[in-house]
């Protein structure tokens, strides 16, 4: 059991040394630059949503924690109530608080990285390529949101699946279940490494515990129970079956949500059928495990009715971990391009349709060749590399037959 323990802790490979310190100073220089530049662009987003919120926050206080002015839930309130206290414009607060969110992102990001050898980046360079990928820049300092914050800690409870620390993987997935609903896309990956893996199923239901303890808390400050726990409902409520998004449904712009949200789950679940079957029939390691959650947060927005444009930003960042691979390694790119064009129609008042129509294609063939090398290594695997996870498995195993 101790030698186990020992095997599963964070990777230490001395033949990946770390930039200088000068370096690393400069090129996070550059990043926090280039997202001030950013800065005074005021998106309609900040402009219809995020900045009246600020307002109120900034009129009435913490009471305003109880207000039913917002569709988004409570953890994410909090910080804004936290940014309003910031003496800075309103629009710029609600920036602060999201570029916490891309620093907390980063440190995500090296955290996986280091847990996985076989990526072949150092941890520290791949933490400043996610700065730099241009969703990820423009999400938070151009467009205000902050899709930066729920991904990191879904990048944190994949980096526990690696260390086969179920408790924590649960835990950080319902953090970021609590502040966006878009973590759903990671779960079909969670749940089936948990169900391979023989997790308690009190780990799930300790999530959702989780879930609603942090959703619930708005009712200290006298908003209504059916009030508070109805923030995702409401954001499932679209009239199109595509908002933007760069998947299958941006070819059917004329089919309503009402006409095409059954056919579309069917058709999501059986994708993911497709790729809970891949995972299945090989075995269960460390680089594996990436593949299927790379798979998931990427298959469900593109199969899924009423996705927005940004609903990718996951898949965008966890490709990163793909560039290692040369059959994979454009995917990364593929997507951060995909990604750039949703960004720039929205930029743009979504004037044409014929580039998400092409992006949507691009898309496919990228989140295909993911899902097709999750397939494909079943037989190859033990050909790759030992991973920490699968050397601990195989010394475990050793240890339990002598």
């Amino acid at each position: 059991m101790g030698g186990t323990e020992i095997l599963l802790q964070p990777s230490t490979d001395r033949t990946r040394k770390p930039l200088p310190t000068w370096v690393l100073l400069i090129l996070g220089s550059v990043a926090l630059a280039a997202r001030i530049a950013l800065f005074p662009y005021v998106s309609p987003d900040s402009r219809l949503f995020f900045v009246p919120w600020m307002q109120e926050f900034r009129t009435q206080g913490a009471s305003a924690l109880g207000g039913e002015f917002s569709s988004y839930n409570f953890p994410y309130m909090f910080l804004m109530f936290l940014g309003s206290l910031i003496p800075a414009e309103e629009h710029y607060a609600v920036k602060i608080v999201s570029l916490v969110g891309d620093c907390l992102l980063a440190f995500s990001v090296r955290g996986v990285v280091k847990q996985l050898p076989s990526a072949g980046l150092r941890p520290e360079v791949a933490a400043l390529i996610a700065l730099f990928l241009p969703t990820v820049l423009l999400n938070a300092s151009m467009w205000g949101q902050c899709d930066s914050i729920y991904t990191a800690f879904l990048l944190l409870s994949l980096r526990s699946l690696l260390l086969r620390d179920g408790p924590r993987a649960w835990l950080w997935w319902a953090v970021a279940l609590s502040f966006k609903l878009q973590a759903v896309f990671f779960l079909p990956a969670l749940a089936l490494i948990a169900l391979r893996n023989r997790h308690s199923l009190a780990l799930p239901a300790m999530a959702v515990g989780v879930w609603g303890l942090f959703s619930g808390l708005p009712i200290l400050f006298g908003r209504t129970l059916t009030s508070t726990f109805s923030v995702y409902f409401h954001q499932t409520q679209e009239d199109n079956l595509s908002m933007g998004a760069v998947n299958i449904y941006a070819w059917f712009p004329s089919v309503t949500a009402a006409e095409g949200k059954i056919p579309a789950l069917l058709i999501c679940g059986l994708g993911l059928l497709v790729m809970a079957t891949a995972y299945w029939r090989g075995p269960d390691s460390a680089d594996r495990n990436v593949l299927l959650a790379i798979s998931s947060v990427a298959l469900c927005p593109f199969l899924l009715p009423q996705m927005h444009d940004r609903y990718f930003f996951t898949a965008e960042v966890m490709s990163l971990l793909l560039l290692h691979r040369k059959k994979l390694r454009l995917v990364p790119w593929l997507l951060a391009g995909t990604g750039l064009v949703a960004y720039c129609l929205y930029f743009t008042g979504y004037r044409y349709i014929w580039p998400l129509l092409l992006a949507s294609i691009v898309q496919f063939f990228a989140i295909a060749a993911v899902v097709f090398e999750l397939w494909r290594t079943n037989a190859k695997h033990q050909k790759d590399p030992l991973t920490p996870q699968s050397t601990a498995n195989s010394r475990a195993s050793s240890t339990r037959t002598t």
